[in-house]
């Protein structure tokens, strides 16, 4: 498993709740996974987990913009196929600190992907994961939840129009999403990724590309949920490829200079 980040401690990405020398921030989470199907007998491959942290106040609107992008990201991308727990902890451990910590857990299509992730093999005598657990409860009903949790916002059915894409609920509320990562652009490139690590050719894609797709897509999805929850503002069209490139650059430099790479280069 690969390993992208700008939090000084991943494992504790909503840290400066807890610090006592560090000023409480209120935080909205953006998560997003991609999926590869290795083979007819093989449980699909998690190819990516993307969670993007935004600061938010407590009641006010936020205006964001590309040249002031402030975020924190963890993205975790597979370099071989087998390493679903190991990617399912890290989203797992994520879970469990964002339904008590964040104001806000946005996520685009988030039954599905909760439903196949709790479908996935676990190790024998291994614990059910927490928080995927309890995120799935919580979003079958999203319009109630329990006393100092988070809203839970899916950006693919509460913002509408409804659509099968995030870049389309992007286009649709004015953003800009990156062409490299739109319609099923994305899906092609994760599955491309996929068969290449299946196949035992690890170094015909880009899991830096890998990377940047999904991470592209937490930050789409974490600005929607801001949207829909009145904590976030732009003004329209605010570039996806400039907002996330501000902030995380060096992820994918050829991509974010303007000079991108396929996924299965």
């Amino acid at each position: 498993m690969r390993s992208y980040t700008n939090l000084l401690r991943p494992d504790t990405p909503f840290g400066s709740v807890t610090d006592p020398w560090r000023r409480p921030t209120k935080w909205l989470a953006g998560l997003s996974l991609l999926w590869g199907e290795a083979g007819a007998d093989e449980p699909p491959t998690i190819m990516g987990a993307g969670l993007v942290v935004m600061s938010v106040h407590r009641s006010r609107t936020r205006t964001v913009s590309a040249p002031l992008a402030q975020f924190g990201y963890h993205v975790v991308v597979p370099e071989r196929i087998g390493e679903n727990n190991t990617i399912a902890k890290v989203l797992d451990d994520a879970l469990v600190q964002a339904r008590r910590e964040a104001q806000v857990i946005a996520w685009h299509n988030a039954a599905d992907d909760l439903h196949v992730l709790q479908q996935l093999p676990r190790p024998e005598g291994a614990p059910r994961h927490a928080g995927i657990t309890a995120v799935a409860e919580a979003w079958t009903d999203r319009s109630t939840r329990e006393r100092s949790t988070t809203r839970c916002v899916d950006s693919s059915h509460d913002l509408g129009p409804a659509a099968g894409f995030i870049s389309d609920t992007a286009t649709a509320h004015d953003l800009e999403p990156m062409k490299e990562f739109a319609g099923g652009a994305q899906q092609e490139g994760a599955q491309l990724a996929c068969d290449a690590l299946a196949d035992g050719r690890p170094g015909d894609y880009s899991p830096d590309v890998l990377a940047a797709s999904v991470l592209t897509s937490a930050v789409s999805t974490a600005l929607l949920g801001g949207k829909h929850t009145e904590r976030l503002a732009w003004r329209e069209p605010l570039s996806i490829a400039e907002f996330v490139g501000a902030v995380a650059w060096e992820v994918a430099p050829p991509l974010f200079s303007g000079v991108a790479p396929s996924l299965n280069e």
